[in-house]
Order: C-alpha cells, then structure tokens, then sequence
C-alpha cells in the first residue's frame, strides 16, 4: 500500500492519532449509545485501505467547508453489532439493501454525533481545497459479538496537526553488552588432494593459504563479517616451507589428484553482544581467550581432522592433534573384495555419521561392477 502506515511520517504519527481520537471516538459511543463497544484504531492511511476491500458501508458525509467534506463509513457488519446492542439482539442479519427508515436514522444522527465530537481537533480554513485525504479504519465489537466490525472516518489530512509523540528509550545496545551469543569464527581456506587427506597424521601442520594471521571471519546466522585482531604471538611457528616436512605426493591418477577446498574454524565459541558490535564497528579485536581452542578441519562441511592453531609466514596453520577415522580410511577395496563383504560395508556405512567426512564419498562409480 503505497503512502500507507508503514511509509513516511504515518508511522511515527500513529500514537498520535490512536492517543487523540480513539478516546473521543469511544467518549461520543458511550454517549450516544452506551457502554460496552470497545474500538481499535487498526489502520491510517492516505489511501483506502485493503481493509476497506470487499466490504459494504453506510456513509455519511459532513461539509467542513465549501470545498471539503469529512466521510464517516460504517461497514454493514458494523452497524448489524450496532443494532444488536441498541436494538437487541435479531435473528435476521442486516443487509443495507433493506435499511429501514429508523436504522438510517440512528446511523447517521451516531455519525453526525461522532463528527461534532471530532470537530475540536480540526483547523479548518473556509475556502481552502484541501486535496490529502487521511483514512482511520477502526475495529469495532461488543462483549454480545465476536465480530470485530470496521468503520472509516475520512479527513483531509492539512485540517490535522498530528505530532511524533516522545518515547523514552528503556534499554540501550550497551544495556546488553555482557550478554553472550554463539558464533563461529573461520579462519581461512585452501585447497587439499584427496589423496593427501587420508594421509593426514597427528603432527602435520596444514597451512591456509586463504588466510590471514591478522584478520577472521565471524559468522553468526545470517551476519558474516570480517574483522581485524591482534595475532597471538605465542603460537607464531617457526618453519621453513622449503621442504623436508611435506607430504609425499605419490598420486598415480587423476582421483588421487582431484582437489577440494579445506576450511579451518574455531568450535562454537561464546562472544558478548558488545565484543560483536565492536566487530560489526571494524574495531580491532583481542581474542587470546579462544587461541587454546579446538580448531575443525572440513571439507564440504564434514569433519576431517582437529587441532591447535599455528601462525606460519602470517598464515593460520593447524598441528594436527585429531584424525577423524573415516578421512583417513584406506583406498577403496577391489570389486571381488566388495562382492564377497557387503555387509561389513553396510554396516561401516550406517555407523558413520553425517557430520563426519567419509573420503569414499569422492569414490567414482565402477563402471565395470554391474553386479
């Protein structure tokens, strides 16, 4: 709804409206009629409402001025709650088609009324177009009822000075500085053989050349964010890359080559609201606190090995501590081996679980193996 209470100053106006003329609108119902119809301002709007939509109303139109009118529209289902409190209850639902005299009295001499009442809250100049035109749509019921009726007062919006009411602001951020979130910190990427992963070991340091020791990612539900820290110095590693500690490439085919992205982050790590706001602030973080943790190696999401962090050449790297049994699982057994224990393979299968990483999963198909 274009313009409507969710757009432009309506919505800071809103309290305003409900505060000035809900009263007078349930001061002049108690009046005329009496009590026990409870009104709900649901809608202000520079355009008729969705509300408004499929829906029959008597309308009154009053003129303010020689150019101008203010429209009063009660929906029928409005009038028929009406009825039923002023006239008791009928068994024949109203239909405005068949209005009858008294009725049409009664709902315009209430609209009439409701107008007067309203009339102290408008500045209206006697020969002025006016060309906005604000609609109220209110809810209306009675304790005999469970419908919850509508009506609309129609006023051009220039004869109102709606104001932006005052809140006072109960909490601020800082309100909730200490109060701690869980988040995942990433650390960094790099490509990794396959063939390399059943070879990881307790010791082996896998470098992240998609890293940086001065800089993480946090991500928590949908808000991921680099931020700048303070690397630790106490796990900077001394280590020549020039050889002598990596691993032998023996691969023979192409499967033993194939190549996949290897992530490192921390295990779920408690951060407070205000260290996360200092990072959403680009500030540079201390956090020598969570260094001891564990780090996760994964690929596609599934744990292949675990352990501390190292700093190499300002690259996170990670000392292997942790070897997940299914990444270091040996190649895939000959077909004849396979036809003679099925079981034993459908039962490592149901073992494994979903969060761990299996490397047959990158097993290609047997071709040849029809059964």
């Amino acid at each position: 709804m274009i313009n409507s209470i969710f757009f432009d100053d309506l919505y800071k106006q809103f309290s305003w409206y409900d505060s000035v003329f809900t009263p007078a609108v349930e001061s002049c119902s108690n009046e005329f009629f009496f009590e026990g119809f409870e009104y709900k301002l649901a809608s202000i709007s520079t355009n008729m409402n969705v509300l408004s939509q499929n829906d029959t109303f008597f309308v009154t139109k009053v003129k303010i001025n020689s150019k101008n009118d203010v429209y009063i529209r009660i929906s029928q289902d409005a009038i028929n709650v009406i009825l039923d409190k002023v006239l008791g209850k009928n068994n024949k639902r109203f239909e405005l088609t068949e209005v009858s005299e008294l009725e049409a009295r009664i709902i315009t001499a209430f609209n009439d009324f409701l107008y007067e009442t309203l009339a102290p809250n408008f500045n209206i100049e006697p020969n002025r177009r006016y060309n906005e035109i604000l609609h109220l749509t209110y809810f209306v019921k009675s304790a005999i009822s469970d419908t919850a009726a509508k009506f609309i007062i129609s006023v051009p919006m220039e004869i109102l000075e709606a104001k932006e009411l005052e809140t006072s602001q109960h909490f601020t951020d800082m309100d909730f500085a200490h109060s701690p979130v869980e988040v995942n910190l990433l650390l960094g990427t790099t490509v990794f053989p396959l063939a390399d992963i059943k070879k990881l070991d307790i010791g082996d340091i896998v470098l992240f050349e998609n890293s940086s020791s001065d800089e993480m990612t946090l991500v928590c539900e949908n808000i991921v964010q680099k931020f700048k820290i303070k690397p630790n110095i106490k796990i900077i590693e001394p280590y020549d890359m020039s050889g002598g500690n990596e691993m032998e490439n023996t691969n023979t085919n192409l499967w033993d080559s194939i190549q996949v992205d290897m992530s490192a982050e921390f295990d779920k790590v408690k951060v407070t609201l205000g260290e996360l706001k200092s990072i959403e602030e680009g500030l540079i973080v201390d956090l020598c606190s969570v260094y001891d943790n564990k780090v996760s190696l994964k690929v596609g999401g599934k744990l292949v090995a675990a352990g501390e962090l190292v700093i190499i050449n300002d690259r996170f790297g990670v000392r292997i501590e942790q070897v997940n049994e299914s990444s270091s699982a040996p190649a895939a057994a000959p077909v004849q081996q396979e036809q003679q224990a099925p079981q034993v393979e459908k039962q490592q299968a149901e073992a494994a679980t979903e969060s761990d990483f299996d490397y047959s999963d990158f097993e290609p198909e047997n071709e040849n193996n029809e059964g």
